[in-house]
């Protein structure tokens, strides 16, 4: 049983999904335990630092693969087609907040501004700054930063997700990091300022 197990663990992804579409739960279970993980901490930082809702994400994220792992075509890698699909999944996210949020702007007479959800997204971005510098970064770019810093995915995977060239990812990457230290450094500097005074 134990020489079985370690059979699977030795299988690549890609070969695990083969198995999985033929109804092996086995091989399941080890692609489970090689990224739930990385999924959960994907969703986390993309999904407002919500940690019941990273876990719901990556249920319903593994729940599709084992009812319909025929969507996953086996010639591709597997990380990058996970979070190719985790990342069509926030965007599905962030467009039931924004209509959750237009709706309530209605019945609040179209006042914009919501103190508590203001106030809850504060304190846990204050957490950590970089996390805060990448809240305002276009959702495009947060899921690239995150993918290559957070979760390490390669230059070539990143072009897999994005479905564009090495060359492009590698072009983003340089911009989104230029732009931070720049964000950063100048707040060093009001801080610096200030300090001054």
């Amino acid at each position: 049983m134990l020489r079985l197990f370690k059979s699977y663990k030795n299988k690549s992804d890609e070969q695990l999904m083969v198995l999985v579409k033929n109804g092996d739960h086995r091989a399941f279970e080890v692609v489970y335990d090689r990224y739930a993980g990385r999924m959960k901490a994907f969703f986390y930082r993309m999904l407002w630092s919500d940690d019941t809702m990273a876990e719901d994400f990556v249920h319903d994220l593994f729940t599709r693969i084992i009812e319909r792992p025929d969507v996953y075509n086996a010639d591709r890698a597997l990380a990058p087609w996970l979070f190719q699909v985790a990342s069509n999944m926030c965007k599905n996210a962030y467009r039931k907040r924004q209509f959750e949020m237009d709706y309530r702007d209605q019945l609040n007479g179209n006042h914009v501004h919501h103190p508590d959800v203001d106030q809850k997204m504060d304190e846990k971005i204050l957490k950590d700054e970089l996390h805060h510098r990448l809240n305002d970064l276009e959702e495009d770019r947060r899921q690239l930063f995150l993918l290559r810093y957070q979760q390490q995915l390669s230059i070539k995977e990143l072009a897999a997700v994005f479905e564009t060239s090495e060359g492009t990812i590698k072009s983003r990457l340089h911009y989104i990091k230029k732009r931070l230290l720049k964000s950063m450094s100048a707040d060093q500097n009001v801080m610096m300022k200030e300090n001054g005074k």
